[in-house]
């Protein structure tokens, strides 16, 4: 970050220290405006400025600020990615739940840090994600029942690593929708599916 973005900031934080929440809540509104006006051109410096400033102003924001921001800012292609990350945690679905579904800037990282932590309805939420790594669908393999391994094997978007294939395949236990769900994905690993093709014909 330049220096002159760290002097930005560092005034930032003097003036919120004695900023009313009227003048906060005004703020975070015109930078979210002023965001949305400007994301698909901004590069990555100056994205980065944006979110720590949104980042600084949600701090003390209600829920139902917290909401609106989590709506607006869930559908950019390029979006600030710890602001996100952090709605993306919070225990209010009505904030978390846009920004899991459809936030294409929430990082892995956060993503599999959340599938660790979160309750099982949330799982469902990031297993039915346009676009999922292998590391966040092992995370979901794990933890999720067999409606979420349904949906993500469904997924054509949800990358699954060779150990998630196996981990599927060794817990089938002779249920053939799974089976047949697997066989129809093109990135099965060719060694596992003997052990589908004999649950099918099971």
């Amino acid at each position: 970050m330049t220096p002159a973005a760290q002097s930005l900031l560092a005034e930032l934080d003097r003036s919120l220290i004695r900023a009313p929440e009227p003048w906060r809540r005004d703020a975070l509104r015109q930078m979210i405006d002023l965001f949305l006006s400007n994301a698909e051109v901004c590069n990555t410096d100056q994205t980065d400025v944006f979110d720590e400033v949104l980042f600084r102003l949600l701090k003390k924001s209600d829920r139902a600020a917290l909401a609106e921001v989590a709506a607006a800012l869930a559908p950019v292609e390029k979006g600030p990615a710890k602001v996100l990350g952090t709605l993306a945690r919070h225990s209010d679905s009505s904030i978390s739940g846009p920004v899991i579904a459809l936030s294409p800037s929430l990082r892995d990282k956060d993503l599999v840090d959340i599938a660790e932590k979160t309750e099982p309805r949330m799982l469902m939420a990031i297993a039915a994600r346009p676009k999922i790594g292998e590391t966040v669908t092992d995370v979901l393999l794990k933890r999720g029942d067999r409606a979420i391994k349904l949906r993500l094997i469904k997924n054509p978007k949800a990358k699954l690593s060779e150990a998630g294939f196996a981990r599927l395949v060794i817990g089938l236990n002779g249920d053939k929708e799974l089976a047949a769900a697997i066989s129809a994905r093109p990135d099965v690993p060719p060694e596992l599916r003997p052990w589908l093709v004999q649950t099918l014909e099971g």
